[in-house]
């Protein structure tokens, strides 16, 4: 590939990426309330459900650490807690994805207006980090010792997981890369 293709087809990833993300911030905030985090109507932190203890949460994997009923209650509360910043930190992060995308599609090209934004975006997602780390290190904190040893256990057999996957992606993209290469060499 040219080093003119490779730009070009960069650029248009990218900004099919943050278009991508734009519109789905649209089509979210459009939804309107969702309940807490947006899942809460389908169960909470430890519960059944996406809440903030399922897939991908404050502790991933929380329901399968077996909390008893009093700690899915402090989860529950520490979280509750929480509600308002993690409603804030979304809408701020519309908000900043949203100005991110107007510039990105704007007319015309300004490299300093997309560096302003995209810098305003990262630091709502800084922010939202810290708020994370923070409910995290509370819900951590009530967990025994072997609940956490277990949360740590499936943290990495998620991680081994994920970089299988990753590897047989690689593998694919290898050989399908491979394939086109040799396609011209057949055809000549």
């Amino acid at each position: 590939m040219t080093e003119t293709f490779k730009l070009v087809a960069g650029t248009a990833l990218g900004l099919a990426l943050v278009t991508g993300a734009g519109v789905t911030v649209a089509a979210a905030s459009e939804q309107g309330p969702r309940g807490f985090m947006g899942h809460m109507e389908q169960g909470g932190p430890g519960g059944p459900g996406r809440g903030a203890g399922g897939p991908g949460g404050i502790i991933p994997g929380l329901r399968a650490l077996d909390l008893t009923e009093t700690q899915r209650e402090q989860v529950k509360a520490a979280m509750e807690s929480h509600k308002a910043e993690f409603e804030a930190q979304a809408k701020a992060m519309q908000a900043a994805r949203q100005a991110l995308h107007a510039v990105v599609t704007a007319d015309a090209f300004d490299e300093a207006a997309i560096r302003l934004k995209s810098a305003d975006v990262a630091v709502v997602e800084a922010e939202g980090a810290v708020l994370r780390a923070k409910v995290h290190a509370e819900v951590w904190a009530l967990l025994t010792p072997e609940q956490q040893q277990k949360a740590k256990t499936l943290q990495a057999d998620r991680e081994a997981r994920r970089g299988q996957i990753r590897e047989r992606a690689e593998q694919w993209r290898g050989q399908r890369q491979e394939r086109r290469q040799q396609r011209p060499q057949q055809r000549g």
